[in-house]
């Protein structure tokens, strides 16, 4: 009886703490609510917008339009390397020697075989010439002088097969010499003296900078904007270089949906080396351009932003997707719209909730 009552008594207790402690709350301070922010003085700018050229920058690579993997048609040593990667080369100049043992036995055999067919088809020639006279003569039957032309006809034919044959070897043994195709860079060796040179597997790539070109992958909607001729911006590094669509590839890429452009570039590339990374600026016409000065774009935990005050003068962090500076001013890409209103500093200590009192209202 007594726990009962004592129990009783301690809820009745917690009841009524529990009640004059809701009644104590201010409505502001109810939970859910949070409380009002400090009033702040502040310069309001109301956010402007510009017709402006429209640009997309699309990543890109500096490729050369000759560039080769020399390889060997012959299978044997690598004998000499003649050149070192980064060397400069002339067209014509001797890149490597492949050693021509298995062509020059080749050679030989061939050349034997045509010195044997030669004399076969030296004595069919002088039976052929004998046979003839006897067979206009009526020396001889029908049958005897076919014999006789058909096997000089053989002969003959023998002496083309083992031209064609030792000419074929000859061909190849030169094959063990390989010149430059072009004057370039040689950029990578694959093999050093001594290794196994097989047909198909590279020795050593060479690339021709005078002669260089961005590869880039276009969506459709741009892809249907350019034309071979079309002047590009190319950027790299802060530079910029004016290039010309090459080549339209109208057949897209199954994964990415997006066509191959290529564009050459002036001259030797000024500054753009090959394999270097650039971005093309391609243009697809007017859009509607936002900049605020550089003081009202914040960083907040690593989030850019800028505070926007509603229509009751409270302020709000939001991010937004800056991008070039110039002038003291910042382009916007994404987050701010025409007519909504910013705090154009970052000099007041704002917070989200507090409430803006305008010091110097302007447009930007």
């Amino acid at each position: 009886m007594k726990i009962w009552m004592a129990r009783t008594g301690w809820f009745l207790v917690s009841g009524m703490a529990l009640s004059m402690a809701a009644c104590s709350h201010a409505p502001d301070q109810l939970p859910g609510r949070q409380p009002a922010g400090k009033a702040v003085v502040a310069t309001l700018l109301t956010v402007q917008g510009s017709k402006t050229a429209g640009y997309a920058s699309l990543p890109g690579t500096v490729v050369a339009s000759e560039q080769v993997q020399m390889g060997s048609r012959l299978s044997g040593y690598l004998r000499k390397l003649h050149v070192r990667a980064g060397q400069a080369v002339k067209i014509g100049q001797l890149l490597f020697e492949v050693d021509p043992a298995g062509v020059d036995s080749q050679v030989r055999q061939t050349r034997a075989d045509l010195a044997q067919a030669q004399a076969a088809f030296s004595e069919a020639l002088s039976d052929y010439r004998r046979f003839g006279k006897l067979y206009e003569a009526k020396a001889i039957p029908r049958q005897k002088w076919d014999q006789v032309r058909s096997r000089f006809a053989m002969a003959r034919a023998r002496v083309a097969a083992a031209m064609a044959g030792a000419a074929s070897a000859l061909s190849q043994q030169r094959y063990a010499r390989v010149r430059a195709p072009f004057s370039g860079i040689v950029t990578a060796k694959f093999m050093q003296d001594g290794d196994l040179a097989v047909p198909g597997r590279p020795i050593l790539a060479l690339v021709n900078p005078g002669h260089l070109e961005v590869e880039c992958s276009v969506g459709t909607r741009l892809f249907g904007l350019l034309h071979p001729g079309e002047p590009v911006s190319v950027e790299r590094e802060g530079k910029s270089i004016t290039a010309t669509v090459l080549d339209l590839v109208p057949v897209a890429d199954p994964l990415t949906h997006t066509h191959l452009v290529k564009l050459a570039l002036p001259g030797t590339g000024n500054g753009f080396p090959a394999g270097s990374f650039v971005r093309v600026r391609i243009p697809f016409g007017e859009q509607t351009e936002i900049t605020v000065p550089a003081g009202a774009l914040l960083d907040r935990a690593g989030i850019p932003g800028v505070f926007v005050v509603n229509g009751h003068g409270v302020a709000h962090y939001r991010m937004v997707r800056p991008g070039t500076a110039s002038g003291g001013r910042v382009v916007i890409l994404a987050g701010l719209n025409p007519g909504e209103r910013i705090v154009a500093s970052s000099k007041p200590d704002i917070s989200n909730g507090d409430h803006v009192v305008s010091g110097r209202p302007s447009n930007g």
